[in-house]
């Protein structure tokens, strides 16, 4: 389903990008921005779904979405040793 992928950078940028969202694995598949790109750390990534909803997504392995505060919808997220950034 097409969502909004957004990710928040600690030098204050916002990136907003659209996105592909699997809700049945979990995955999503931001666009790439073809705005300025930040030079910070990113802080925070959610999607934002047609109806409104935020799902935040990894903060480890960046691609899935999260399950509950600290699980991963990816089967291979262990927190995060075989994950890829």
């Amino acid at each position: 389903m097409n969502c909004l992928f957004t990710s928040e950078w600690d030098d204050g940028s916002v990136v907003t990008t659209p996105c592909v969202y699997n809700d049945t694995t979990g995955q999503t598949e931001p666009e790439i921005s073809k705005g300025p790109i930040p030079t910070g750390m990113v802080l925070n990534e959610y999607i934002t779904l047609e109806d409104g909803k935020e799902l935040e997504v990894c903060p480890e392995c960046h691609e899935y979405v999260l399950t509950t505060e600290e699980t991963c919808s990816n089967p291979g997220c262990d927190g995060c040793d075989s994950c890829s950034v």
